[in-house]
């Protein structure tokens, strides 16, 4: 969880200096790459289990997005953690800020080289 405490605080400064609700994209985001690390698991359980032969990714993917983003923006906004994260500065990376943009591309990445294993072997 420390890690979208990271990804959190770094993508509201970026997001608060373009949009009059910066939390909304930060919780997109975060689930975005939630979902892709949840899909990159379960890519690799049936890879190893052979328990399904095919599912829905499309279907799939929407679900876990939908029901994480429920999930961030309560957590985030409702309960108003993301105002305790973006105000506690040991959150911040300094000149190591691009990491979170790594992480973001390399979670999709992952899912999608674990899903071709998957579909391939």
């Amino acid at each position: 969880m420390k890690i979208y405490k990271y990804l959190y605080y770094s993508l509201y400064f970026k997001s608060s200096r373009h949009n009059a609700s910066p939390e909304i994209p930060v919780v997109g985001y975060i689930s975005f790459t939630q979902t892709n690390n949840i899909l990159s698991i379960i890519n690799l359980f049936l890879f190893f289990t052979k328990w399904v032969k095919n599912y829905n990714l499309p279907a799939t993917y929407l679900v876990i997005e939908i029901v994480l983003f429920i999930i961030n923006y309560y957590y985030f906004v409702k309960l108003k953690k993301g105002e305790l994260i973006a105000q506690d500065e040991k959150y911040s990376l300094g000149k190591f800020f691009f990491l979170t943009d790594v992480y973001l591309f390399s979670s999709v990445i992952i899912m999608a080289l674990t899903y071709y294993l998957y579909r391939e072997c």
